[in-house]
């Protein structure tokens, strides 16, 4: 199957009724009828005093959405295609629409028993998890919520925690031997080693706050924590079969799949891929191609691509999988 070719799945969205209603105050809606608490997303903006407490008509994803018609058209493909039961993986849930919004489409299009697997490492975005789970009729407590970081091992990992819903951290950069080489340097030329031992033993944290958006107009901080990690394989070991993987792990994929290629290889029908170096990505979908996963979609970020169908930009880059070794009767 040739990747980048739309052509085969211009239609993935036909049939399908988009959201048309009522949409409570301070709640945004999505296609699938999401709810999303506008206070998700006063991070970007939104003031939830301004919105919902109307009648909406929603559209049907367009490719010229860029980033959100790949996740969007995944959600609907793997709903289409299950059989049976079906089980999804969000990695950096941030606040769990990616979740939400798969079980969504699947009830929609091919309703079946489903169990959701959430990961992220702040607390503030798993408790926003669980309510947008309870905010859509779905019992958090049924599903697998995993107040973790995704790391390569299960060695506990050095995290920046803070500003919940801004979906920016990783483990990548502040756990690293040079990132932790970079925080003992600062406690040395500060003088705060002391203070830093005791932070470390009392509250598993450097006491270090840092700006995830350095540059930006405004403040992210984030304070460089001691949390427990999770591995991908763990993950995947109690499920017999995984129909969709989907992760955003802001350079912490590159920790993660590697380890776990071939258990995916096994068990994984589809992987959507976040990717946010040019290097990253290459590595990831040549690691999908040795294993003879069809690549849909591949895109690196920070670039505008143009195709027949339309013009997109990305932010992100994504790398939509295929797995033909997991495959479903009819």
């Amino acid at each position: 199957m040739a990747t980048n070719d739309f052509t085969p799945f211009l239609d993935i969205f036909d049939g399908m009724e988009p959201f048309s209603g009522y949409v409570d105050k301070g709640y945004v809606i999505d296609f699938v009828g999401q709810r999303t608490d506008g206070e998700f997303h006063k991070i970007w903006g939104v003031n939830p005093e301004e919105i919902g407490d109307c009648e909406l008509q929603t559209v049907l994803p367009n490719l010229s959405d860029g980033e959100g018609w790949f996740e969007y058209f995944n959600w609907v493909a793997a709903a289409r295609e299950a059989r049976g039961s079906y089980v999804m993986m969000t990695l950096g849930s941030c606040y769990g629409g990616q979740a939400v919004g798969s079980y969504l489409a699947l009830q929609a299009l091919n309703p079946m028993p489903a169990m959701l697997v959430a990961v992220d490492a702040v607390p503030e975005n798993m408790a926003m998890t669980r309510k947008q789970f309870r905010d859509n009729g779905i019992d958090p407590d049924e599903h697998w919520m995993v107040d973790a970081a995704m790391s390569g091992d299960n060695k506990p990992v050095l995290f920046p925690v803070g500003t919940p819903g801004l979906g920016a951290q990783s483990c990548t950069q502040c756990n690293s031997g040079a990132g932790r080489m970079t925080i003992l340097d600062m406690a040395n030329r500060n003088g705060t080693m002391e203070h830093l031992a005791q932070s470390l033993l009392l509250r598993n944290s450097t006491g270090l706050v840092v700006d995830l958006e350095p540059g930006s107009d405004r403040d992210y901080p984030a304070e460089i924590t001691f949390v427990s990690a999770i591995t991908l394989r763990d993950l995947l070991t109690p499920f017999p079969r995984v129909d969709y993987v989907e992760a955003d792990l802001q350079e912490s994929e590159g920790l993660v799949f590697p380890p776990a290629m071939d258990l995916l290889t096994r068990k994984v029908r589809r992987v959507h891929l976040g990717t946010h170096t040019n290097t990253t990505h290459e590595v990831l979908e040549g690691m999908f191609r040795e294993r003879d996963w069809d690549i849909l979609f591949s895109y690196k970020p920070h670039q505008t691509y143009e195709t027949p169908h339309a013009t997109f930009e990305m932010n992100d880059g994504v790398i939509t999988a295929v797995n033909p070794a997991v495959a479903y009767s009819s």
